[in-house]
């Protein structure tokens, strides 16, 4: 019997990120062990993560992106760390490994990140998304 494929969920606002990711696990041959879904707003990665048939086992995401505040779409970091916070707050959620892959080189964007239940905070300045498939693979040995 097939083992199932690992679920991940990508997101990211920057559509150029979005299309590399969903290929880079293909161009590796790991098309059969990973299922990639990308988004690119907090509101689709929410109502992933409330169906148990789509719900990721990890999930690599930006801080900035777009999001609903009071009845209005704003775009700002608050949207990955409520999005992290509110994972890891979650008992149904929380065992899903969060990855922030973000452009804010901010040391204090990476302690909260961190804090809050980040798995790790990689930069997209010094990784490719082939360094990212890596991390994901390595911690599963």
């Amino acid at each position: 019997m097939d083992k199932p494929k690992k679920k991940i969920l990508l997101i990211d606002d920057n559509e150029v990120m979005r299309i590399m990711f969903s290929n880079i696990f293909w161009i590796h041959g790991l098309d059969d062990e990973y299922e990639i879904t990308a988004i690119s707003n907090v509101s689709g990665a929410e109502a992933i993560l409330a169906d148990e048939k789509t719900r990721p086992d990890i999930i690599l995401t930006g801080l900035v992106m777009p999001f609903e505040k009071d009845g209005r779409t704003t775009t700002t970091a608050e949207a990955g760390f409520t999005l992290l916070k509110r994972i890891k707050e979650d008992p149904v959620l929380s065992h899903i490994r969060v990855i922030i892959f973000s452009s804010y080189e901010d040391e204090e964007y990476q302690k909260k990140a961190l804090a809050l239940g980040a798995e790790r905070y990689l930069k997209k300045k010094e990784n490719l998304p082939q360094d990212i498939m890596e991390v994901i693979r390595s911690s599963e040995k």
